[in-house]
């Protein structure tokens, strides 16, 4: 069934109707017939039975997909206009597509539908230029034998073509220039004719391309291809570029003719697609797609007797905290910081990566000795270890670094990332702002993390957890004053896993807030039942988590414990840590109010580890201070230690808290803790941490 002559057919194929239905509605109205197709199968049919004069096609299609679509249309006619709408997520396939044969393309969801109008028209108008142009030579005795009208009507043609389009000789030297060129190239008819095109060479293609360029046209064959060009003013231009020679009767080439179309928009949409599938938003660092490959090309290119390829893959310790206290777009900053760091600490010879959130990768030079790796590595953990500065803000972003060492820690891209990562991990299970080197124990052990997780995920639902209970004494009187509940897990049918192992995975996977909140109830709900059974004023101290802490309406999730157990505020103790609290940050300061009015106490955990404002401490609503247990086994053998204990007892008691010491194992540790009048004890000395019946038994015989 032919279409009307004055009537040109549009094919629309998609497997997705509605937006189908849109485009025919849009088209028809615009005075096109157009067909549809639901799929790339069903399109090719209907071009070989109708042969539409332009074709819509979508990428991803059951059946046939819209690259077979786009294959099959340029080997039926390379002539027929076939337009590509490409979905979120397929922008590569859409590249592909245009590398194929495709002449246009649009990304999907269409906003305006007036767009692809103007496409389809551009398309339209340069299928009908190239079909004219071929035409032209097709029928060139015909066109001889009626120059004076054709020739006429040509000359208008070009002279108002939206393309432009060069004559030249036979030796290539300009005869001719529409003012479509002059506009676009900035030369004038008069500069432009006598001289040769290569006053347009950008010198982007190497000579080579010219020279089959050349050679292509001068056997009397049309050649058509993409040329980067440069603008008299120097400005770069990209064109798509029709050279055709022109015969005499005898077949002889008198001259060529280019017909040239400017497609530097479509070519810069290329190079942003390209950015964007290559390259981090936000930090302009290559990412991991760009990685990846890079990896895969070097391992291909290196010598495997005499040269090792090194990996690093970095986790940034505290980003998450950091996210968590100032905010995400505070923590983007800091990355971009990090970020020019390593890329000036690293040197333009490595390859730097954004892999992932707060993961980065570098690769650095091939070397000859392993051991160099280790000096690497050294070299950017020192550069972290330096401060940040973010909007004023002294700001500590140390990383744990793994090492891996090819071909020794892996023959292949995936191979090396896990194992990356596995001393990465490793790194960080360390202590954190550590280096660590692959070993193969590594990936058993963090096999045996990822299982360990897994089982962490199902703990809460299946009641694995428990809570045991260590008794704080005051050692003038001898009573029984409060209980530190502490976290157990024992997996079904397994023997109970170290807090140690447990708990840093409980918070690398935001598990904690949950688990934090089902302790505070279970433990306060205990504490409440021990004060009906007599021990009135026993208070119970629960540990809260910097994730429990920042992320969760703390403040509400304890009243509403507080309400639903019947547990008396000021019997119950939030410890907290130092490095959660000693930061000058409004919404910390907010949140410890929150809680203060509460009436419950607040403790300041480990106290003396890390780095503390007393100016700031001084401000802080803190009841109470926990002084850490390395302090008290060090006290008696090490100055430095017996001096911290000291000071912290004295500035305890100047700023009016409860000092409560932890870990006391030894009388002699008691003593000299009783001596500075530190008047709360926990430790092994008086009990290790019992079930919650060996608890009130320890309290009734004390």
């Amino acid at each position: 069934m032919a279409s009307p002559a004055d009537n040109l057919v549009l094919l629309t194929i998609d497997d997705e109707e509605s937006l189908r239905s849109s485009v025919a509605a849009f088209f028809e109205d615009c005075g096109f017939t157009v067909l549809q197709a639901c799929d790339g199968r069903d399109g090719l049919e209907k071009i070989r039975v109708y042969g539409p004069d332009v074709v819509i096609t979508d990428l991803r299609m059951p059946n046939v997909d819209g690259l077979e679509v786009v294959d099959a249309v340029r080997l039926l006619d390379d002539n027929l206009p076939i337009i590509v709408l490409s979905g979120t997520g397929v922008l590569s396939d859409a590249l592909e597509a245009l590398r194929r044969g495709a002449w246009d393309y649009l990304p999907k969801p269409l906003a305006d539908l007036v767009e692809l109008e103007l496409v389809v028209a551009r398309c339209l108008e340069r299928s009908l230029l190239v079909r004219e142009n071929r035409n032209y030579h097709e029928n060139l005795e015909l066109l001889i034998k009626e120059r004076t009208v054709e020739l006429r009507k040509l000359s208008t043609a070009v002279e108002q073509s939206a393309n432009s389009v060069v004559i030249t000789d036979a030796n290539g030297v300009i005869e001719y220039v529409n003012p479509k060129f002059t506009a676009v190239s900035g030369y004038s008819r008069e500069e432009a004719i006598g001289r040769n095109p290569s006053i347009l060479n950008s010198g982007k293609q190497p000579d080579s391309y010219y020279v089959d360029l050349w050679e292509t046209i001068s056997s009397g064959r049309e050649w058509r291809g993409e040329i980067c060009n440069s603008a008299k003013d120097g400005r770069r231009y990209w064109e798509l570029s029709s050279i055709a020679p022109i015969k005499d009767e005898s077949g002889t080439i008198t001259s060529y003719v280019a017909i040239k179309e400017d497609i530097s928009g479509r070519k810069q949409h290329e190079e942003q697609l390209y950015y964007q599938a290559n390259f981090d938003a936000l930090t302009g660092l290559p990412n991991r797609y760009y990685f990846q490959k890079h990896l895969e090309l070097q391992l291909g290119l290196i010598n495997r007797e005499s040269q090792y390829l090194m990996l690093m893959v970095l986790d940034i310790d505290n980003l998450k905290c950091v996210n968590d206290i100032f905010g995400h777009k505070f923590g983007d900053i800091l990355i971009k910081e990090i970020a020019r760091r390593l890329e000036s600490v690293c040197g333009h010879n490595c390859v730097v990566s954004r892999f992932v959130g707060d993961e980065f990768t570098v690769i650095p030079p091939l070397v000859t000795e392993p051991d160099e790796a280790r000096q690497r590595a050294e070299l950017i953990r020192r550069a972290m270890n330096d401060v940040f500065i973010v909007r004023g803000t002294e700001i500590m972003a140390t990383a744990s670094i793994g090492v891996v060492v090819y071909p020794e820690d892996g023959e292949c891209v995936e191979s090396l990332l896990k194992n990356g990562e596995a001393a990465m991990y490793h790194a960080k299970k360390m202590g954190k702002n550590a280096i660590c080197f692959y070993t193969r124990e590594l990936n058993s052990q963090q096999e045996e993390r990822f299982a360990l997780e897994a089982k962490l995920h199902k703990a809460l639902d299946r009641g694995e957890f428990t809570l045991d209970y260590q008794p704080q004494i005051d050692h003038v009187t001898g009573a029984v004053v409060g209980a530190e509940a502490l976290l157990r897990w024992t997996p079904a049918g397994e023997a109970p896993v170290s807090p140690a192992i447990f708990i840093p995975i409980l918070e690398e996977s935001g598990m904690i807030v949950a688990v934090g909140e089902w302790v505070l109830w279970q433990a306060c709900s205990q504490a409440a039942a021990w004060h009906k059974l007599g021990l009135s004023q026993l208070h119970m101290s629960v540990n809260i988590s910097a994730l429990q802490f920042m992320r969760s309406d703390l403040d509400v999730t304890v009243k509403g414990v507080l309400e639903s157990t019947g547990l008396n505020p000021h019997c119950l103790c939030l410890e907290l840590t130092e490095s959660m609290v000693m930061v000058d940050s409004a919404r910390t300061l907010e949140k410890m109010t929150a809680l203060s009015a509460l009436g419950v106490i607040l403790s300041l955990d480990d106290f003396g580890t890390g780095y503390s404002s007393l100016e700031y401490l001084g401000r802080l609503p803190i009841n109470e201070l926990k002084i850490d247990m390395s302090f008290v086994q060090r006290m008696l053998t090490t100055k430095n230690d017996a001096a911290v204990v000291s000071t912290i007892i004295a500035m305890g008691h100047g700023l009016g808290m409860t000092l409560v010491a932890e870990g006391v194992e030894t009388e002699e540790q008691l003593r000299y803790l009783a001596e500075r009048e530190c008047a709360i004890i926990q430790g092994f000395y008086f009990s290790r941490p019992l079930r919650p019946d060996q608890f009130l038994t320890f309290c009734q015989e004390r």
